[in-house]
């Protein structure tokens, strides 16, 4: 349905898609300090916390940005974190909904400042990636796949000094090796 509703706005890859933290990024992981202690940080009391503290500062942040560069694209400016939660949805289900839409619609993804700590933005810079689409930093500068690499490896390096998962964050990293090690061979 939702890519229904795209196909009648954008036709071809003429969107810019920008990608951004919504349940992760930096404020989470400053909430997670906040929290190391607790017994169960995921449980129903810090369920309002976390929408307060992480979610909605993120998604507060990208609408400002997702403003300032809609006054500088004249295309369709894709902002998934105005999207409100889809009930019974997964973040695999959001993660394939973004990465087709980028595949099918976008020609450039902006990264967001601090989108290598969000398993999300750093699935979509991997799909950019694999798809030779444009990606640029939040300041509208290239964002080369050898800096990208280096900005999810250095926010692997961060969340694990408080315990956080980074496998997620690790398959991205390995794939990206995988995709600079193909276009290494291409260009020889």
């Amino acid at each position: 349905m939702v890519l229904g509703i795209l196909v009648s706005m954008v036709d071809g890859r003429n969107a810019v898609y920008m990608s951004a933290p919504i349940t992760s990024g930096a404020r989470f992981l400053r909430w997670r300090g906040q929290h190391e202690g607790d017994v169960d940080p995921w449980g129903h009391e810090f369920k309002s916390d976390f929408q307060r503290e992480v979610v909605e500062p993120n998604r507060a942040r990208a609408r400002s940005v997702a403003r300032g560069l809609r006054e500088s694209f004249r295309e369709v400016l894709i902002d998934p974190t105005a999207v409100d939660d889809i009930d019974g949805w997964t973040q695999d289900d959001y993660r394939h909904l973004w990465a087709r839409i980028i595949e099918e619609y976008v020609r450039a993804v902006i990264c967001t400042d601090g989108w290598q700590y969000s398993n999300g933005s750093s699935y979509e810079f991997l799909v950019a990636q694999r798809c030779a689409i444009a990606t640029l930093k939040e300041n509208r500068e290239t964002l080369t796949l050898e800096e990208g690499m280096q900005l999810i490896q250095s926010a692997i390096d961060e969340m694990r000094a408080p315990g956080l998962s980074t496998v997620f964050l690790e398959n991205v990293l390995d794939e990206l090796g995988k995709l600079r090690a193909e276009k290494g061979v291409c260009a020889k």
